[in-house]
């Protein structure tokens, strides 16, 4: 099996933010979030609020890849961080 990083990676980020926000899953918003204002920013979007334009990989290395995705009108940045063979997590969301 051969999953395409540059196509997963950016899916797995969008799929774990928006279930982080879907649910309401605060204090893991907060702990991924890089200092205080990113995390106020984060735990006050509307459940219904979805990641939009997430880019391409802008950096990183083998192991970790940063990625820009919108969140109500805002950029924010995404660092994924390979955690095994196919499996990317997010690791940090800043401003």
């Amino acid at each position: 099996m051969f999953i395409r990083s540059e196509v997963y990676v950016p899916v797995e980020l969008n799929n774990q933010i928006n279930t982080m926000i879907k649910e309401k899953s605060y204090s893991k918003l907060k702990k991924l979030a890089a200092d205080n204002k990113t995390a106020d920013l984060l735990v006050n979007l509307n459940e219904k609020t979805r990641c939009k334009d997430t880019s391409d990989a802008q950096g990183g290395t083998s192991r970790s890849l940063n990625y820009a995705t919108g969140l109500e009108g805002k950029t924010f940045g995404v660092e994924m961080r390979k955690q095994n063979f196919i499996y990317w997590k997010v690791v940090k969301i800043y401003r």
